[in-house]
């Protein structure tokens, strides 16, 4: 027994000391060069210092945004009642806190504004209900909603005379000015572009003018191409690829268009789609909105109103039937708009109904899509609206009352405007500087 328990012992003695010699560093260093395992361990310390950076204290209260989306206060059962984010807005006819009224009862948080801004604005003429005041104003009253667009207060057809060096120069000037008076970053893009009225390509190099200017300054460009010029957007986008490009379409040019359309939208991601009321509320061939601008506001309201209260079902059932192709192909590429620009457009009861109809066409789009329409896909790529020092003064123009015809003639010939002919930017900069003397506001003329 005794040599037995000897044996025994030795054994356990072996296989005690083979243990301790296989540490499980041994192990590894069996497996690892030893300049590799030191590489490791300094990796290691690396991750940890870097893990130790990115987590930062939270922040103050006053250093978080201080805005806060919001639903709206009108809601319809069976549409869609989240939030909106408005990006094709007309704003130039509209009263400032009429329309942010309008804005907070239906719900929509940010708003790419197209601003008329003429000449190079000065900065101790700003006035509240024109050009970059208005914009500053607002801005001023309302931070992180307003993006601002702007164009030189010439549209479509009366633009087209003075495409190329004058009109590339007239938003040159306008830009360098806006950002000397309210920040690099203040001015976020151009817009619209009214494309459809012109008699050249879309991509002609007038136009192109346009966005070299706007890709030389960072930023977005806003246009309205027709059918026929789809190879000319595909052409631009490709061609700018580090420019933001947002356009919207008639209905018939959509309907043409589509499967092209889609197909680009796929292919370049800096091209978005802005589905509009305007064009949401369409009836046999018209965009109601606008072919019920009479110059009459209440008869305007009236017949718009009938046409909603008999056809809105219609309405619903045609526009969702025409733009969710369009968003089940690229839901991530699709906006939601007004392009409301008539005045009467702007009364509670048109604005409000525009919006509810726009909400039933939402709610027409696969539910995981609606939101990303309503709001999302837009503030992903927009952001929040701009800020603005409170320093800057904008001379209040509430109170001033309409200038007489007297006090406008004596303006326009002033200002050397004719009256057969389109005023330039420096003419209406001129006007403007004019009724500012007179301490009284312009009375828009009806076409």
């Amino acid at each position: 027994m005794k040599k037995e328990t000897i044996l025994f012992c030795l054994a356990l003695i072996i296989l005690i000391s083979c243990a301790k010699q296989e540490t499980p560093s041994s192990s590894v260093q069996q497996t690892m060069p030893e300049e590799a395992s030191k590489e490791n361990v300094a990796e290691e310390i690396k991750e940890n210092i870097t893990a130790e950076e990115h987590v930062k204290p939270e922040p103050a209260a006053e250093e978080k945004s201080k805005y806060q989306i919001f639903d709206p206060l009108l809601t319809y059962e069976g549409a869609y009642n989240g939030p909106l984010y408005g990006t094709s807005e007309q704003v130039g006819s509209a009263s400032m806190d009429t329309y942010f009224q309008n804005l907070d009862r239906n719900g929509i948080n940010f708003f790419i504004g197209m601003f008329g801004i003429e000449g190079e604005p000065n900065a101790d003429l700003l006035v509240s209900d024109n050009g970059l005041g208005e914009v500053i104003d607002a801005v001023q009253k309302h931070p992180y909603r307003v993006i601002p667009f702007f164009n030189p207060g010439i549209g479509g057809e009366d633009a087209e005379q003075y495409l190329g060096d004058t009109l590339t120069g007239w938003y040159s000037k306008t830009l360098a000015a806006s950002k000397m008076i309210a920040g690099d970053d203040f001015i976020r893009g151009f817009g619209e572009i009214e494309t459809q009225e012109w008699g050249v390509q879309h991509d002609n190099p007038k136009v192109l003018q346009l966005i070299n200017l706007a890709q030389r300054n960072n930023i977005n460009f806003m246009f309205h191409p027709v059918a026929s010029g789809m190879d000319d957007v595909e052409r631009i986008v490709k061609a700018y690829p580090d420019t933001t490009f947002l356009i919207h379409m008639y209905r018939e040019d959509l309907d043409q268009s589509m499967s092209n359309l889609i197909r680009i939208l796929k292919e370049n991601n800096n091209l978005y789609f802005s589905m509009d009321a305007a064009h949401i509320i369409h009836v046999k061939g018209m965009d109601i909105i606008y072919d019920y601008d009479s110059g009459d506001t209440a008869r305007s309201v009236a017949d718009f109103i009938d046409t909603l209260n008999s056809k809105e079902k219609s309405i619903i059932d045609s526009a969702i039937s025409t733009y969710k192709p369009l968003v089940d192909a690229v839901p991530d590429k699709v906006m939601w708009g007004t392009e409301i620009g008539p005045e009467y457009a702007f009364e509670k009861e048109v604005f409000d109904r525009a919006i509810k109809v726009s909400r039933f066409v939402i709610a027409g789009f696969k539910k995981e899509h609606q939101e990303a329409v309503g709001y999302k896909n837009a503030l992903r790529m927009f952001g929040e609206g701009v800020t603005v020092s409170s320093d800057i003064k904008v001379i209040d123009t509430r109170s001033w009352p309409d200038c007489d015809d007297d006090q406008m003639s004596d303006c326009n010939e002033s200002c050397g405007i004719p009256d057969t002919d389109t005023e330039t930017p420096e003419q209406g900069a001129c006007y403007q500087k004019c009724l500012n003397g007179k301490k009284c506001k312009d009375v828009l003329e009806v076409d």
